[in-house]
């Protein structure tokens, strides 16, 4: 059992009606699956209710296909059709032992209707709504008194469906500065001189009546509560005076909604919602804290906190301080979806921690692609692909002796899987003096310290694993290798940055040619400490993530005067889908780095380069380019091995694979994907060519078989 100081955390809450088993309260967030993949939702939040989180929400769940979020799949409840697949997901969420809970949004600013070509309404677009352009979806149209009962009539027949299919708690969205609930409440949106406009109590006229109605027409059949935004921030980044504060009118909507409420989930942000999902980069943990921690003063009703809550003694604190009764979070149950029964069960070093890089953060940016998470690979297959993050069977060729080549990210994952499957003997061997492979030099990056933890998590697995033996140190040759022994090889090499390989925007090299006589070097060899930098340094990014903005920020903390140089519309792209790119490009304009999106780069001297902006040519005087460019696989030891194949049978070598970036360069959430597939199918016919997996989808003559993984739709005999 967990140690006495963690004994709080398990203590059953009651919720209106109902009583969560502890305090653990896994939030709305998304998946990609919605109530459309009802098998994949169910099996991915019935798994976190298996781990022990008291209380399991799906995501936010449209009420009526007028507030569609098309291509976005999210949750909708607006028909039978709905009701069934949600008893599916929450059967599965209750045979884990946990509540499951549902977000009801009426969401017009972000209302495409894709699908039924319906206007949403909006409090008022003309004064600031934020519906979406024209061009784009088209705008909301106005709520007229006469719309107000219908709208809040949707929202009780979604209710009613929801505790149809089984809902124990029902949340009425109100945070981000999102919903139509929120509209009306802040004054931002809110420009109304009718009987839902101007004063306080009128502005919040129509969540109480809303939340009236709801409550009447569930009676005790579920909990009702709020997911309420207690401040959307300062400009630019939030809606300033004009917006919801924590210490201003956000008080005074607890005190007047708590008697229509059973509780209450507090969160943060406004235009830019990234800033209550903060990345590890911009936040620590309980970032939250000092805008929702004295909330709970104002209200009667048990009250739910987020902000990155990952250590057992920081919830500890969360909840014996008064903060809140609830510990809030979705990213850390996506890393690990068994974390609280690892804190109950006394397993707090086997914990896998969020590293907060908001890879599934991204993924729901990308029209809502189906969830990823770079330390938990499991994460969204547990029903197409039956994986689970914490069982693993016994593999058919155990008894076969392995070795693995190379201990970044995806070696790690790919020895720890094959250990945990009880192979008798498991080499995992390195040419560097530690494993982490590229995330020894990336955890040096400003701000990306607790990326370690993707690697300290697998070292003590592996740690645990007396089959598994891990040799630093050595490098090893294709001779090497013939002459190690081992009956399976699995090549995790890795890959390098190039600073002479062609861009991907003009298919040519880095145009510096004989005329430049400063030093040109890649992110690993600044990272090494070891290269000579000059004063004056420029960073051309063609890569488009966190690398380049990484080491401008790097070299101009150590007082290097940094111009950053990149061919695509904005410098380090993909941190916008990681809500990473507000805050990131305002520590890089405070450390007076020089930025240049659209921009092409003509050699003009010795020390000069010259930058074609879109606004015209600037010389910029520099020592040294860091080419933060294209990546390539460091493939060349599993091509030599299958060159030399006849060899393999006097060698007793039976197979050779390869895994990671040395198969593609990429993301490091596919490098432990790709060593954790190869692993749990290393007993497969063919481990180089991945085994089919359930594709939920609508089948003609369809029967339960067809989805199952060695059912007839799976099949690819031809």
């Amino acid at each position: 059992m967990s140690a006495d100081r963690y004994d709080i955390l398990f203590e059953p809450v009651v919720i209106g009606p109902k009583t969560a088993p502890n305090r653990f309260w896994q939030t709305p967030h998304a998946s990609g699956f919605g109530t459309e993949y009802p098998d994949m939702q169910a099996a991915y939040r019935g798994t976190k209710a298996q781990g022990g989180w008291g209380v399991v929400f799906t995501e936010a769940t449209s009420v009526a296909p007028e507030t569609d979020k098309g291509p976005y799949v999210l949750g909708r409840l607006w028909d039978e059709g709905d009701v069934r697949n949600s008893r599916r997901i929450v059967e599965r969420i209750h045979a884990g032992g946990a509540l499951a809970g549902v977000e009801l949004e009426y969401h017009a600013s972000m209302s495409v209707a894709a699908e039924g070509r319906l206007p949403a309404y909006a409090v008022d677009p003309v004064a600031g709504e934020g519906a979406l352009p024209v061009a784009y979806a088209g705008t909301a149209a106005t709520i007229h008194l006469s719309d107000i009962a219908r709208i809040q009539g949707l929202h009780v027949q979604a209710a009613l469906r929801a505790v149809d299919a089984g809902y124990d708690l029902i949340t009425l969205h109100c945070g981000h500065a999102a919903s139509l609930i929120s509209h009306f409440l802040i004054p931002y949106y809110n420009t109304r001189t009718d009987a839902y406009g101007g004063s306080f109590e009128n502005r919040a006229r129509f969540a109480r009546e809303t939340l009236t109605k709801v409550r009447a027409a569930v009676g005790d059949r579920a909990a009702v509560g709020m997911r309420f935004g207690v401040d959307t921030l300062d400009g630019p980044l939030g809606l300033g005076d004009r917006g919801m504060r924590h210490d201003g009118e956000a008080p005074r909507v607890l005190q007047y909604l708590d008697d229509v409420v059973d509780y209450w989930d507090l969160i943060i942000g406004g235009v830019d919602w990234g800033q209550d999902a903060q990345s590890s980069r911009t936040a620590r943990e309980n970032h939250e804290a000092r805008f929702t921690g004295g909330m709970k003063r104002y209200t009667t009703k048990p009250v739910v906190n987020v902000g990155r809550l990952n250590s057992p003694d920081t919830m500890v604190k969360v909840i014996r301080s008064g903060q809140a009764d609830f510990v809030g979070a979705a990213r850390a149950g996506i890393s690990d979806p068994f974390l609280p029964a690892k804190i109950r069960d006394g397993a707090i070093e086997d914990i896998r921690e969020c590293i907060g890089c908001n890879m599934c953060v991204s993924r729901a940016n990308l029209a809502n692609g189906r969830i990823v998470c770079t330390q938990n690979p499991t994460i969204g297959e547990e029903f197409r692909r039956a994986w689970h993050p914490e069982f693993f069977e016994t593999a058919g060729n155990r008894d076969r002796s392995v070795l693995v080549v190379g201990a970044g990210p995806a070696g790690l994952e790919c020895a720890m899987v094959l250990g945990k499957r009880g192979f008798d003997m498991v080499h995992l061997v390195d040419a560097a003096g530690e494993v982490g492979g590229s995330l020894n030099w990336i955890t040096r990056l400003p701000g990306r310290q607790e990326w370690r933890h993707l690697v300290e998590y697998r070292q003590h697995q592996l740690s645990k694993l007396k089959n598994v033996t891990t040799i630093l140190g050595t490098r090893l040759s294709a001779d090497d290798i013939l002459d190690y022994g081992a009956e399976i090889v699995v090549i995790a090499t890795g890959s390098h940055y190039a600073a002479d390989v062609v861009s991907p925007y003009d298919r040519r090299p880095l145009p510096l040619g004989e005329s430049f006589r400063g030093n040109v070097l890649t992110p690993e060899e600044v990272m090494s400490g070891k290269a000579s930098i000059g004063e004056r340094v420029l960073v051309w990014d063609t890569d488009g993530y966190f690398v380049g903005p990484g080491v401008a920020e790097h070299l101009a903390g150590l007082g290097h005067q940094v111009t950053a140089v990149t061919p695509a519309s904005v410098f380090g792209a993909y941190l916008h889908e990681t809500m990473e790119d507000a805050r990131t490009t305002e520590d890089l304009r405070a450390l007076g780095v020089r930025i240049y999106p659209s921009s092409a780069l003509t050699p003009a001297g010795a020390d000069t380069i010259t930058i074609e902006t879109l606004a015209g040519p600037v010389d910029a005087g520099i020592d040294t380019v860091v080419v933060v460019g294209q990546r390539v696989a460091d493939s060349a030891l599993h091509r030599e091995l299958h060159d030399r194949s006849a060899e393999w049978e006097e060698a007793s070598l039976r197979s050779v694979y390869r895994i990671g970036d040395s198969v593609r360069p990429s993301f490091i959430a596919d490098a432990v994907f790709s060593g954790h597939r190869l692993a749990r199918e290393i007993d497969s016919p063919d481990p180089d060519e991945p085994q089919p997996y359930i594709r939920e989808r609508r089948l003609l003559n369809a029967t339960e078989a067809d989805f199952t993984l060695t059912g007839p739709a799976q099949s690819r005999e031809v």
